[in-house]
């Protein structure tokens, strides 16, 4: 399982399927729907490693949140969700991490968060047994 995401979308409907989709495939969310939300969390101890963070929040950008979450928790991965934003907050976006565009295709998005990765950012690949059990065996030759 990956390490819980933290959620910030303002449209109800985008957070709940997201939320559902995700935790479907075995990924811990915790959702807010506000800004003001997510960063009192954070400032009071709440630990994450991923963050899906609309673009479009009412009252604060994507990225002012952003920004104000990288201050508590440094080394979180952020992934932003685009649905239309000016060139400004797109290039701030694009230098704090990684934009994605609405609508969102939850099943890539899915994949995203749910894979382990290292802190390098190398994905661990999960293999299934029987895949691995059919695979052809190498042998060491002398």
């Amino acid at each position: 399982m990956g390490a819980r995401v933290l959620l910030i979308e303002g449209d109800d409907a985008v957070r709940i399927s997201v939320t559902k989709a995700l935790r479907a495939r075995g990924v811990g969310v915790d959702a807010f729907s506000s800004a003001i939300d997510a960063l009192s969390a954070v400032q009071a101890g709440g630990q994450w490693a991923r963050a899906l963070i609309d673009l479009n929040l009412p009252g604060m950008d994507g990225v002012a949140l952003a920004e104000r979450l990288l201050a508590y928790l440094p080394e979180l991965e952020i992934t932003f969700a685009a649905g239309g934003a000016d060139a400004r907050v797109l290039c701030r976006a694009h230098a704090l991490g990684v934009v994605v565009w609405k609508p969102l295709g939850l099943g890539p998005l899915c994949e995203r968060f749910g894979t382990a990765t290292r802190r390098s950012g190398v994905v661990l690949r999960r293999v299934n047994a029987r895949v691995a059990a059919e695979a052809p065996r190498r042998t060491k030759t002398a």
